[in-house]
């Protein structure tokens, strides 16, 4: 029996921004203090059978009752605008009918079954269309079932074409959760990986290009994100490895977790004349950028001369449905491979029918185009109006994947990583859902690709009262970044 204490008088905390959206569209609203009631009590009777990190509800201090649309409503009756889309895998809002109805005719159809050994027509239509859609010299498929997996097949597709031990990863990119991927940097906080790295053989980690925010200079950019290569080539490549021990290379094109950093085009032109040089493979994950999510159906295609010999893709590639993931190879990697990855619900049949018809939807029309114009939004009416404040140091979009990145001042942005858990906090109260960790400065956005640009606008609108409201009394931060990831840590 669910909890069912009696609900708070439904008064709204704070009034939600005029943006001048349609009154057709539902806009969030909160009408309870957070947790709610109801929310509370379920938090009462679950943390005692929960471990530590799931019983901490500061940071979402909600539960789901439902989800539709673009919306999450909590068993308070609150409703959220959703800006994690279950962390990229939700990319049309709540699982829209199309999905779910091919979904549901494969698994009436097959039920269960391990594709990778009992090949089926869902599985293998689903690997023909991925390598009809799959950019350059990419034409094999490999089913997976999670990023994390996916992750740890490129690895060893890359060791096994190239005869070589060394992967080189860079900074602040998420690989997963498996023990080994976690000492490839699997997050752009220690406090993340505290105590269960394994620091094994075999990873090499650079800095990721960065034109707001140098590893090797202090103060405000706008720097030169090849930089990152320079000290690749003149120190990594001369005082640690040779060339010729790096099977290849591991790259997200649009940083995520590390808060949505977008390289130039020059750093992808000298990183390709690099890996064709001394014959290293490259491997975007594309796992949190693929279908859609950074305006184009791969984000690499935001370049032009990006020539990968591996592709990761998962979260989206799902489009709401089951889990799934893929690894996209070039002949030359996986032609006459022998690796067995032994994914037992990899492209299982209702997966690959859901993900067909996400591929479907973006094709049809109109999704591409909605991700674009929620960017514009970002970039061209918040950001502007976000000049003055001092702790807004840079604001950045790919797509409907977005960030502010927040510091103590423009004159040294020193990151301020409380203030950004502060606006996340006011932005609840405001009934907008965004993406943030304790220790991170920056505060990401990350809502349906078909969100609507009414409510997009209206978010931005909340968004930027919720900034207004921590600065006019910002918290005090610790000394450093490192005190406050080490705070965060215990």
């Amino acid at each position: 029996m669910s909890p069912d204490p009696s609900p708070t008088s439904a008064t709204t905390l704070a009034p939600p921004a005029s943006s001048g959206a349609d009154p057709d569209l539902e806009l969030p609203s909160v009408r309870t203090p957070l947790p709610g009631p109801r929310s509370q009590a379920w938090f009462d009777r679950a943390d005692p059978h929960l471990t530590g990190a799931m019983a901490d509800h500061t940071l979402v201090p909600f539960v789901e009752a439902a989800k539709r649309g673009y919306l999450i409503e909590d068993v308070d009756g609150n409703t959220f605008a959703d800006h994690m889309s279950a962390w990229g895998s939700s990319p049309f809002g709540a699982t829209p009918a199309d999905v779910r109805e091919a979904m549901n005719t494969a698994w009436d159809r097959h039920g269960m079954q391990i594709s990778g050994w009992v090949q089926n027509i869902p599985a293998l239509e689903l690997a023909e269309r991925l390598a009809a859609i799959a950019p350059g010299r990419l034409s094999r498929v490999e089913y997976s079932v999670t990023g994390t997996l996916a992750v740890e097949g490129a690895v060893k597709f890359m060791r096994e074409a190239s005869g070589r031990p060394l992967v080189i990863t860079f900074g602040g990119q998420y690989h997963g959760e498996s023990t080994y991927l976690t000492a490839g940097v699997s997050s752009d906080l220690s406090n993340v990986t505290s105590m269960r790295a394994q620091y094994v053989a075999g990873v090499l980690t650079i800095p990721y290009p960065n034109r707001f925010r140098s590893p090797f200079q202090p103060g405000p950019g706008p720097f030169d994100d090849t930089a990152v290569l320079d000290y690749l080539e003149n120190y990594v490549l001369v005082q640690q490895i040779h060339p010729e021990q790096i099977a290849g290379l591991l790259i997200e094109p649009v940083l995520g977790e590390g808060g949505v950093h977008l390289p130039s085009q020059a750093f992808w032109d000298r990183l390709g004349a690099l890996a064709r040089r001394w014959g290293w493979l490259i491997c975007l994950d594309e796992v949190q950028t693929c279908m859609g999510r950074c305006g184009e159906m791969f984000a690499m295609q935001r370049w032009t001369g990006i020539d990968p010999d591996l592709i990761l893709l998962g979260k989206a590639f799902s489009a709401g449905g089951q889990p799934i993931a893929a690894l996209l190879g070039t002949d030359e990697v996986m032609g006459d491979s022998e690796l067995h990855l032994g994914s037992t619900y990899g492209f299982t049949p209702a997966a690959c029918a859901a993900a067909l018809a996400g591929i479907d939807r973006i094709e049809a029309g109109g999704v591409l185009d909605n991700a674009r114009a929620l960017e514009q939004i970002f970039l061209t009416e918040l950001a502007p109006s976000l000049a003055e404040f001092e702790q807004v140091g840079d604001v950045r979009a790919a797509g409907a994947l977005a960030a502010i990145e927040f510091v103590r001042d423009r004159d040294t942005i020193r990151p301020a990583p409380r203030f950004q858990v502060a606006v996340h906090q006011a932005a609840l109260r405001r009934g907008v859902l965004g993406i943030t960790q304790r220790g991170k400065w920056h505060y990401r956005l990350q809502p349906a690709l078909t969100m609507p640009p009414e409510v997009f606008r209206d978010t931005c609108d909340r968004l930027r009262d919720a900034i207004a409201e921590v600065a006019a009394n910002p918290p005090t931060e610790r000394g450093s970044v490192l005190e406050s990831v080490a705070e965060e840590a215990r």
